[in-house]
């Protein structure tokens, strides 16, 4: 099959578009976790004399190889990028079951300590969206941002000492943003388009006073203000923007739509949803940048966003709008 290669090398298609770089950010964070999980799998491998348990684990390891490293590696390089290099196989290291022999070196450690904390972070921003009970949210936002303070100390670490595998760079600039970056900065300028469309509309589907305060809030001191960071930090690496949607406040007064109508709690039942939604996209935009500056700001998009959810669950506590899961406790009587 190789000798068929040489003599009949594969070329992809002219008129095939090359990937994106929200594709390569995720086929790279996929294959640089693969190879965090192979670690992690391997030195369980030598702490355990479990003769069954070895084998779901070399089934494990072997199956990530197979299924996902092999594959994602191809597509990377057919792409024409250079893959990071595989780990030395732990099993090389001792005999099965005698863990103390088994050591992860310094760079893996720093590794799956970032893999970890990004899970916790994505953790507590669920987290946030799931509690109606002001105090009990407070919680978990003050967890959060207490986890980002930490997950942006051991970023520099990693960048420090050169052992974080970042995806590669977008432009040729010095100092460019990495092909995460800017699929997650681009992502979110369309999210804020779409937030700008939306409470346009919603504002005018209302009449209640309180709820228009509320919605313009979002538009004006959240949405609008992030799409110009947005669209300025992209301008400033050379990206040409997409163009903002058309303003819909001056069609029709507030409260006044010509066709189909949301009821009031209908809206705040989607606003809720939305801005749950935005917690999470930009806590995976703070996950994914390197850059000190695009780290802040998605730390601060964070930071609007959860201070104009929290007028939202107000808000939506006073009207009884709240569609609340079943209670569920332990006390008795």
């Amino acid at each position: 099959m190789k000798i068929m290669k040489k003599i009949f090398p594969f070329n992809k298609p002219g008129n095939e578009k090359p990937l994106h770089t929200g594709e390569i950010y995720y086929l790279w964070e996929t294959l640089t976790v693969s190879h965090k999980i192979i670690s992690v799998l391997e030195t369980y491998q030598m702490n355990t004399e479990d003769s069954e348990l070895h084998v779901v684990l070399k089934g494990l390891v072997k199956g990530t190889y197979l299924t996902r490293v092999n594959r994602l590696e191809i597509v990377l390089k057919e792409e024409g990028f250079t893959v990071p290099p595989r780990s030395s196989p732990k099993t090389l290291q001792g005999e099965p079951g005698a863990g103390q022999e088994v050591k992860l070196t310094d760079d893996e450690v720093i590794r799956n300590l970032i893999s970890w904390a990004q899970i916790i972070l994505y953790q507590d921003a669920r987290a946030i969206g799931a509690f109606t009970r002001q105090p009990v949210r407070k919680i978990f936002i003050s967890l959060l941002f207490e986890g980002m303070q930490a997950y942006r100390l051991l970023m520099d670490l990693a960048v420090g000492r050169h052992v974080f595998e970042s995806p590669p760079l977008a432009t040729a600039r010095d100092d460019s943003l990495n092909m995460g970056e800017v699929f997650m900065l681009w992502e979110e300028l369309g999210a804020r388009h779409v937030s700008m469309v939306n409470l346009e509309t919603y504002l005018a589907n209302t009449k209640d006073r309180d709820l228009q305060g509320l919605l313009k809030s979002g538009l004006y001191e959240v949405t609008l203000p992030q799409m110009e960071r947005l669209e300025n930090m992209l301008k400033d690496e050379g990206f040409t923007i997409p163009p903002r949607p058309v303003q819909r406040m001056a069609q029709e007064p507030p409260g006044q739509v010509s066709k189909i109508v949301f009821s009031d709690g209908e809206i705040v039942g989607v606003l809720t949803t939305a801005a749950q939604a935005a917690i999470n996209h930009h806590v995976s935009g703070y996950c994914a940048a390197v850059r000190d500056d695009v780290s802040k700001l998605f730390k601060d998009f964070t930071s609007a966003e959860i201070e104009d959810y929290e007028k939202l669950m107000q808000f939506a506590s006073s009207r009884n709008a709240l569609d609340n899961p079943p209670v569920v406790t332990s006390r008795r009587g």
